[in-house]
């Protein structure tokens, strides 16, 4: 295979990234505009890209068999998350920010960035394995990491007012469950309904999903073109903590998936996914719960914009040693 053909989503995606750091450079965008583009790629577009990709791509027999790839995610995640429990006490991370250091160590932005990168490295073939591992890592990160978060926001407050006392607070509840239940996760279930039902939408409903779920890929390029741009990392100091976080996001995270998958007989592309969701960039919703437990949210979003830019290089990085087989 030649190595440009192999790139050309990789080039794709850049281009599109280019243009939305450019188009910020210009004043066209701004941080506003890279919420609004979170926003609607996250609520409307991968809603109804997956249930057009889905349905067509898909019969029941596949989902029964995708199905069983969701134990091969809940493995390296949890696994992953041990690994940094056991790690932010090693390295004496403050209490302040353990919980915020444990979450971005196990989760990445496998939805928002995950999906459109996915399909443009492996085809629409790759979309249902991005999808478990997606809802793996959704329902454990809105209930172990956010649990972590909320035992920061005591301690971070306790830090900035020179208090010694901590009263943590209980993280699962309603608003647990609202965020577990989100559009993507939605849109997912209704695919699988149609499927199972053998429900065949009207050509003008798949004809407008098809329209906004093809807005999936432009918006999250051009939001991480926008993020780059505003991150302003010359002023960043690295601590320790940050550096090991940087280590598992691409180091630590894949190995795991490749020692699971290499345990576990998985199909090719399935494991190909399965890396390249484990070293994507911190996830957005880390930050979002933070603020939410009022945690040290600036911190997870320097680590974001900082794993974001490194992911322009390790994301490519990993394709190709994937693809020509050295992974």
């Amino acid at each position: 295979m030649d190595i440009f053909e192999s790139l050309s989503g990789v080039f794709s995606c850049m281009l599109m990234i280019a243009l939305g750091t450019w188009l910020t450079h210009r004043g066209w965008f701004d941080e506003a505009t890279g919420r609004l583009f979170s926003r609607l790629a996250m609520t409307i577009a991968i809603p109804c890209y997956m249930i057009v990709s889905m349905t067509k791509s898909y019969t029941r027999q596949d989902l029964v068999q995708a199905g069983t790839a969701a134990a091969v995610p809940l493995v390296v995640m949890l696994t992953v998350w041990a690994i940094g429990v056991a790690v932010s006490f090693l390295a004496r991370v403050p209490a302040q920010r353990r919980g915020a250091f444990q979450a971005m160590f196990f989760v990445s932005n496998s939805g928002f960035i995950g999906f459109p990168v996915n399909v443009a490295l492996f085809g629409e073939a790759a979309l249902p394995y991005a999808v478990i591992y997606y809802l793996v890592q959704t329902l454990l990160f809105w209930t172990i990491g956010v649990y972590g978060l909320s035992l920061d926001g005591p301690r971070f407050a306790a830090q900035r007012e020179g208090s010694t006392v901590v009263v943590p607070r209980p993280a699962f509840g309603l608003s647990t469950l609202r965020n577990v239940v989100t559009p993507p996760l939605i849109g997912s279930v209704l695919a699988v309904v149609l499927i199972l039902g053998g429900i065949k939408l009207p050509t003008f409903l798949s004809s407008t999903l098809g329209y906004l779920g093809g807005m999936t890929t432009p918006l999250a390029m051009l939001f991480l073109g926008i993020a780059i741009y505003v991150s302003n990392l010359r002023s960043v100091r690295m601590s320790r903590d940050m550096w090991i976080l940087v280590a598992a996001r691409f180091l630590i995270a894949p190995a795991v998936v490749l020692l699971v998958t290499s345990l576990i007989e998985v199909p090719d592309l399935m494991r190909k996914v399965y890396v390249i969701e484990a070293a994507m960039p911190v996830m957005t919703q880390v930050s979002i719960a933070a603020r939410a437990y009022n945690a040290d949210a600036g911190y997870i979003a320097v680590m974001t914009g900082l794993t974001t830019v490194m992911g322009l290089f390790t994301i490519p990085a990993y394709f190709l040693l994937l693809q020509f087989g050295v992974l």
